[in-house]
């Protein structure tokens, strides 16, 4: 039996972001569900834009090199690859307080409203 009813949540108020991102990542999805990887967290993945039989087709051909056939491709909009030292640059602005990732958009539009409330610190 399926719960279709959505949750009460009183009169709170949500704002939701969906640019509909067309480019991000293809991921290879495993029939039980799990993105397929290395065992040390790396996952198989190609750059692209969303639909693009090409890059689906490079994704298949790597999975079945690597064993994995069966699956799906699985798109996740939005994102990018970064690489070790990027992600270490990220790690060093959020300990400075900063936003890790300008190309995150959902948190420079965050960080837009909280000086428009509350103003810069100085």
């Amino acid at each position: 039996m399926s719960n279709t009813r959505k949750p009460k949540v009183g009169k709170s108020k949500a704002t939701i972001i969906d640019k509909g991102y067309e480019w991000g990542l293809y991921f290879w999805k495993l029939p039980d569900g799990h993105l397929f990887n290395d065992g040390q967290g790396n996952l198989l993945n190609i750059p692209s834009r969303k639909h693009d039989l090409s890059n689906i087709s490079e994704l298949r051909k790597a999975a079945a090199h690597y064993g994995q056939p069966d699956g799906s491709p699985w798109f996740y909009a939005g994102i990018s690859r970064i690489s070790d030292e990027g992600h270490s640059e990220q790690v060093d602005r959020m300990k400075n307080g900063l936003i890790p990732n300008l190309n995150d958009m959902g948190a420079v539009y965050d960080a837009q409203q909280t000086l428009k409330k509350y103003g810069a610190q100085d």
